[in-house]
C-alpha cells in the first residue's frame, strides 16, 4: 500500500497538479482496498480521503485504513464534498481520470469546484498497476488454479454431442464452487467454424466430429483474474490444414513466451510470434495483439502489440495468446499467463497444451 501510495505522490508531481480524484473503481480498490461499487478517493499533498454514501459507512470503516474516510450527507453530492476538501488546502489544479469520469460529472465538477482547473491524467494508475506485488500475483495465482480445475473436470465431458454452451454453463459453476465471485468474462467456447471468431461466445451448437474448439476461459479471486485458451479438437485423426494451424500457433506462442526479458519492447514478442504465423503463411488470419495485462481488470496495461514501444519491466503479469482464425475451416488460440522475472518469465498456468478433448479415443 505504501508503495502505490508513494508512486501516486510521484504522479501528481509528474502531472503538476496539486491533488488528484480516483473515480475509476479498480483504482479506488487498488488503492484503498474497498469493494463496494460507490466510492472515490481524493489525494491532497497533505491527506487521503475516501468519500461513499451512507449505504458504505460501516463497510467503508471495515476495509480502508490510511484514508480519512467522508460520508456524504443526506442529498449532497460528491462535488460538493471534494469542493468542501479543497477549500482546506491551496489546490489550483486538480487532476482526474479522464476515461472514467463521464462528460455530465466532468461538466458538473468543473462548474462546482470553480476557478480550480481540472487537469485530465491518463494512464496513471493502470501505469502504477502494471507491476504486480507478490500479494497480488498470489490472488492471480489462485484466481489461475480455480479456472485451471475447473477445466480439467470440463475437459473430460467434451466430446461430439455437448453443447457449447453446456460446456461453459458447466465451467461457470465449477469456477464458482472453486471460491471464486464470479467467472473473470463470459466464457469463451466457439467450435467448428465458429472457432474462426476470436470472441464467439457459446452457443446451442453441438460439437461434432472434426471440430477444432476454443475455449477461452478465467477466474477471480480477491478481486484479481485469470484468463487463459486452450484448443481442442474432436476426433481421432488431426491432420491437414487444422493440424499445421495448431502447431504454428503452439510453436509462436513458445517462442514469444521464451523471447520475454525485462528491457525488451513488448513490439518484441508481438513480432516474434507473428513473424512465425505469416513465415508459416497465416499472417492475415492473425489480428489482434499478442497479448494484454491481467489483474484487477481481465485486460489491462501493458499491450503486447506490433507498435508498443514500452519496454517490459520485471513483475509484469501478462497473457501470451496468438492465434490464427481461418474464416469456413475454424481457429486456434493457446493462452497462458506469465510473470516477467530478473532474467526472464514465470508461466503461471499449468495446463497441458494437446489438443486431444479426452485421453484415448474420443
Amino acid at each position: 500500500m505504501k508503495r502505490s501510495m508513494d508512486a501516486v505522490h510521484e504522479l501528481l508531481q509528474k502531472n503538476r497538479v496539486d491533488a488528484f480524484l480516483v473515480s475509476k473503481r479498480e483504482n479506488v480498490r487498488y488503492l484503498s482496498g474497498f469493494t463496494g461499487s460507490a466510492g472515490v478517493i481524493l489525494i491532497a499533498s497533505s491527506h487521503d480521503y475516501f468519500i461513499t454514501d451512507s449505504r458504505y459507512a460501516v463497510q467503508s470503516e471495515q476495509e480502508i485504513a490510511g484514508f480519512h474516510i467522508q460520508v456524504l450527507k443526506k442529498n449532497e453530492k460528491v462535488p460538493e464534498r471534494i469542493l468542501r476538501l479543497l477549500k482546506k488546502t491551496r489546490i489550483g489544479r486538480l487532476g482526474f481520470e479522464p476515461e472514467d469520469l463521464r462528460f455530465q460529472s466532468f461538466q458538473e465538477l468543473r462548474k462546482k469546484i470553480s476557478p480550480i482547473r481540472l487537469i485530465p491524467v491518463t494512464a496513471g494508475l493502470e501505469s502504477i498497476r502494471m507491476i504486480k506485488s507478490e500479494a497480488e500475483v498470489r490472488k492471480i495465482l489462485q484466481a489461475v488454479r480455480r479456472a485451471e480445475e475447473a477445466f480439467k473436470t470440463v475437459r473430460k465431458k467434451i466430446r461430439a454431442g455437448i453443447s457449447e454452451r453446456e460446456i461453459a454453463l458447466s465451467m461457470e459453476g465449477l469456477i464458482r464452487r472453486a471460491g471464486a465471485a464470479r467467472a473473470a468474462f463470459d466464457l469463451i467456447v466457439s467450435s467448428g467454424e465458429r472457432s474462426a471468431m476470436p470472441h464467439g461466445t457459446a452457443s446451442e451448437k453441438r460439437l461434432m466430429q472434426g471440430d477444432l474448439v476454443v475455449v477461452d476461459f478465467g477466474a477471480e479471486c480477491g478481486g484479481y483474474f485469470s484468463d487463459m485458451t486452450r484448443t481442442l479438437f474432436i476426433g481421432k485423426r488431426f491432420a491437414g490444414k487444422k493440424r499445421k494451424i495448431f502447431e504454428t500457433v503452439l510453436d509462436a506462442q513458445n517462442e514469444a513466451i521464451r523471447a520475454i526479458k525485462p528491457g525488451k519492447y513488448l513490439a518484441e514478442i508481438d513480432a516474434t510470434a507473428r513473424k512465425m504465423i505469416q513465415k508459416a503463411g497465416f499472417g492475415k488470419y492473425f489480428g489482434h495483439g499478442t497479448g494484454h495485462g491481467i489483474g484487477l481488470e481481465v485486460h489491462e496495461l501493458p499491450h503486447v502489440a506490433p507498435k508498443n514501444r514500452m519496454r517490459i519491466r520485471e513483475g509484469m503479469v501478462f497473457t501470451v495468446e496468438p492465434g490464427i482464425y481461418i474464416p469456413g475451416l475454424g481457429g486456434v488460440r493457446i493462452e497462458d499467463m506469465v510473470q516477467v522475472t530478473v532474467d526472464g518469465c514465470r508461466v503461471l498456468t499449468t495446463l497441458s497444451k494437446g489438443w486431444k478433448a479426452v485421453e484415448g479415443e474420443v
